[in-house]
């Protein structure tokens, strides 16, 4: 994640920029579309898509994948085991006053909540970054990355390589978020890509619905 030497192309990071993503960050409500492909040494193209819902406010992030028609996921469970769902379970994430992170599973059709310590966050594909987590691309890694040409639209764009990958973030300046982020290789074998846009708030935040829920721990429910 170099671009030194290229001074005279590219307009290098702002420290402002940082500076507005860690203070009083707006609150925002986002649809996240994710696609990935890769192409095998067998010949098989695998592409994956899948769409999330984020609320952020303050210190607290809400994601829930949307699943079929409905728009949100049914967490039905039809396998009979006790254990939660990563994948369609909506997470919650609140960051603490000491900056540790309370990590939830949601399950509606349980009416529970299921806190998850951090050395669990593997077993649910969650990364334990904060950054990442409420910004979708973490604030922080833009120092690594160099920003190519001027704000256009509300949007700076930057970009890394490292060896055959490279990365590129339109980031939102006033929003503080990446509209689209997307990575690929040069021989066209993988890419991943990333798209964002502005939604209505729900009526009512979905943390506000779950009173009379039942708190449990993760590690209650391992076999």
């Amino acid at each position: 994640m170099n671009g030194i030497k290229m001074l005279m192309t590219v307009v290098l990071l702002s420290p402002m920029l940082l500076t507005q993503a860690a203070v009083n960050p707006p609150d925002q409500n986002l649809l996240v579309q994710h696609y990935s492909m890769v192409s095998g040494r067998d010949g098989v193209k695998r592409e994956t898509t899948f769409t999330e819902r984020v609320y952020r406010r303050n210190d607290q992030v809400w994601t829930e994948r949307e699943i079929g028609g409905s728009g949100v996921a049914d967490e039905h469970d039809h396998s009979g085991h006790n254990h939660p769902d990563a994948g369609s379970s909506p997470m919650w994430v609140r960051r603490q006053a000491d900056g540790s992170l309370d990590a939830r599973l949601i399950e509606r059709h349980q009416r529970r909540t299921i806190k998850v310590d951090s050395q669990y966050y593997g077993n649910i594909g969650f990364n334990g970054n904060w950054g990442s987590t409420f910004y979708l691309s973490d604030p922080q890694s833009l120092k690594n990355m160099r920003a190519v040409g001027p704000v256009k639209d509300g949007v700076q764009l930057y970009e890394s390589k490292r060896g055959e990958l490279t990365v590129r973030v339109g980031w939102d300046v006033k929003g503080q978020y990446p509209r689209r982020v997307e990575s690929f290789d040069a021989h066209g074998s993988a890419r991943r890509q990333t798209s964002v846009r502005v939604i209505a708030a729900p009526p009512v935040l979905p943390w506000k619905t779950l009173a009379g829920y039942a708190e449990i721990d993760y590690s209650d429910l391992l076999d």
